[in-house]
């Protein structure tokens, strides 16, 4: 059953109590309009008796527990969305490089290099050189 039968449960009940509480009228209906007093070729319409204390003791039962009903889909969504927490940065500053299998770890010197330098110093810039002249930077 879906949750919007018991709604028009309801709602058919509520608009037979209404329709019905002028009393039982013969309403009559002439072509496409309806009338409390006949006209030509007018067609008799039953009217729909008063719902029952039944019925409307069941109405409002119905209505009270799609009362509670929303009232409990409101709390969980609140809890929901309150348990919605949005990322947040973990750093504000560059990311760290990533190393490749081959590099040397941290802080070991090239033996190669005529000028010892950190592998990883942040301050050094690299500069190529043409292998064998005797210039080297």
């Amino acid at each position: 059953m879906s949750t919007k039968a018991p709604k028009r449960l309801a709602v058919a009940i509520a608009a037979a109590a209404l329709a019905t509480a002028a009393g039982a009228q013969t309403i009559f209906r002439c072509g496409d309009s309806y009338s409390q007093s006949p006209c030509a070729d007018a067609k008799v319409l039953e009217a729909i008796a008063a719902p029952s204390a039944a019925q409307r003791a069941d109405a409002q039962a119905v209505a009270a527990r799609e009362k509670l009903l929303a009232l409990e889909m409101v709390q969980e969504r609140r809890e929901r969305e309150q348990a919605i927490r949005p990322a947040t940065a973990g750093s504000l500053g560059p990311a760290a490089p990533a190393r490749a299998a081959s590099a040397p770890p941290r802080g070991k010197k090239h033996a190669s290099a005529k000028r010892r330098v950190a592998v990883d110093d942040p301050g050094h810039d690299f500069v190529a050189s043409v292998p064998g002249t005797k210039k080297n930077r």
